[in-house]
């Protein structure tokens, strides 16, 4: 059996295995490419993320940053990133009151993985914590729902545009996923 199907058993039970496409994509992340992944709702996008997180923190002790687009959304990852037995955290405007403390867990290097929304990169604060504290730190670079970008990004979450800020930033063997259930031709 493969380390990634033991580690994917080990947190899912002896019965899991992985559907069709995931183990590849995992390897991917692990591989330092740079990949889009485009399946159906339910098909485990969030489970190739967060197993290669699991793995990437185990070799580099380094994080995962996630974009995502909504708040129900984070808090679903949030709970699926349990099931690995990660240390999620999120900084959105549901839980501004713990933000100082998740920015020491962060600065700690604490955090598994730190979901954002795209607006967040707009925010002066959370700008000078990604440069001081997190460019250097970050393992994988996610991009959740990523058909936001050119279905509705530019116009009414015209945040999206900054992702490319990080990238820009990112080295070159930084692995970087975006995931879709709905992407379109354009």
């Amino acid at each position: 059996m493969n380390n990634l199907l033991s580690i994917l058993k080990e947190y899912y039970g002896e019965d899991a295995e992985f559907r069709e496409g995931q183990e590849e994509a995992v390897n991917n992340i692990l591989l330092g490419k740079r990949s889009l992944v485009v399946q159906k709702t339910g098909w485990g996008k969030s489970l190739v993320y967060f197993l290669a997180t699991k793995i990437i923190r185990m070799q580099t002790k380094k994080m995962t940053l996630i974009i995502s687009p909504l708040l129900a959304l984070m808090n679903n990852q949030v709970e699926s990133a349990k099931r690995f037995g990660m240390h999620v955290q999120t900084l959105n405007s549901e839980n501004k009151e713990e933000w100082t403390l998740i920015m020491e867990e962060i600065k700690n290097n604490e955090v598994d993985a730190l979901i954002i929304s795209p607006e967040r990169l707009a925010n002066d604060e959370f700008k000078d914590m990604l440069s001081k504290y997190l460019l250097g730190n970050i393992g994988l670079f996610v991009v959740d729902e990523a058909h936001c970008i050119s279905d509705w990004g530019h116009d009414f979450r015209p945040d999206y545009r900054r992702i490319v800020d990080i990238v820009k930033f990112l080295p070159p063997n930084i692995p970087i996923i975006a995931t879709t259930a709905t992407a379109s031709k354009t």
